[in-house]
């Protein structure tokens, strides 16, 4: 019988064994060259601008120590691409996810089309093929199982690597931002990106606080988590959760108990009755991407649906990180409204 971890290598596709040459060979190099000295910083413990090595601390407590500035930027998971093409030329990526490509998933498609280099991640991501572009710096989310089982080998190959577990709110959206940007050495950029982000989050409580409803409507995020999924409903941790409260909504997968993203199902659905349902589109099916769900005769006895509080947004608008998606939270606002027809989806 096959111990657990074999079984899981074996899934995902790649061999360890086949990773001690290249591990070997990159501390080797490693070793033999130059020395850095370790930088003192000030007494806040940050280094001098623009001095490296620097050490970056993520989670309160994991040390990630970057020798040089980045200029071979792995980005394996779209959230870090995104948040890194924020502060960085695409000049310095040497790989990214095949999913920045997509229009509707990603806000720096056309940068992406810029870096020649593509690969599968989440759950197949595979170590030896990332090594294999020499990486000075890698970034990625550790959700799946491919990213988590990728984490310590890549470590062990002493290749930087600042990994994120979530991106589930506007608030993380922006620290850990920063975090990259004081890994790149681009903390000016970063802070300018984070600064119109909270500029745009004041203009929107703003409005959320002149509405002044006596209650908060629920609003249901509907959307797929890959090719050919089906929809599911979004859960707390997801980012559009978030951008519900900060539009002064209920996600309906709180009011539901839903601990995570599930299934949708549309006895669930018409049991929920939410006061609005948000689309997420991921490849521009608008609508027909839920037939199974709208197609019911069930849907049309949805309050939602009745009261014409139904949106279809990009998958980038609503449940992909990026720091654009601040700029969807008035749209929510707008949905939230009571309404009479059938709202336009997002851009239209």
């Amino acid at each position: 019988m096959l111990h657990q971890d074999q079984m899981k290598n074996k899934r995902s596709g790649f061999k360890p064994w086949r990773l001690g040459g290249t591990i070997a060979l990159l501390l080797f190099a490693t070793a033999c060259g130059s020395q850095a000295a370790p930088v003192t910083g000030p007494v806040d413990g940050k280094a001098p601008a623009g001095a490296y090595p620097r050490t970056i601390v993520s989670g309160g407590k994991h040390e990630v120590v970057v020798p040089v500035k980045p200029e071979r930027i792995a980005a394996l998971s779209l959230d870090t691409a995104e948040m890194a093409l924020e502060l960085a030329d695409p000049s310095r990526f040497v790989v990214v996810p095949r999913s920045l490509d997509n229009e509707q998933l990603s806000v720096h498609a056309e940068q992406g089309k810029l870096i020649g280099t593509k690969i599968t991640g989440a759950t197949k991501l595979d170590p030896e093929q990332v090594l294999s572009y020499k990486p000075d710096l890698v970034l990625m989310t550790t959700i799946h199982d491919g990213e988590k089982d990728a984490d310590p080998i890549l470590k062990q190959a002493g290749i930087p690597v600042l990994t994120f577990k979530e991106w589930g709110s506007v608030r993380q959206i922006m620290d850990q931002l920063d975090l990259i940007g004081q890994a790149l050495g681009e903390e000016e950029k970063a802070k300018a990106v984070t600064d119109r982000m909270k500029s745009k989050l004041e203009a929107v409580r703003n409005k959320v606080e002149e509405r002044k409803a006596a209650s908060k409507p629920t609003v249901l995020v509907l959307s797929p988590v890959g090719p050919n999924t089906g929809p599911y409903m979004m859960g707390p941790d997801n980012i559009s959760s978030d951008l519900v409260r900060l539009a002064g909504g209920v996600p309906a997968a709180e009011a539901m108990g839903l601990p995570r993203t599930t299934k949708a199902t549309i006895e669930q659905i018409i049991q929920a009755d939410p006061d609005c349902i948000l689309l997420s589109d991921w490849e521009g099916k608008k609508e027909q991407a839920f037939r199974e769900l709208t197609g019911n005769p069930g849907w049309s006895t949805l309050k939602a649906v009745k009261e014409g509080r139904v949106r279809v947004m990009a998958a980038k608008q609503l449940v992909n990180a990026n720091p654009a998606v601040v700029d969807s939270i008035a749209e929510i606002v707008d949905v939230l409204e009571p309404a009479s027809g059938v709202k336009k989806e997002a851009g239209a």
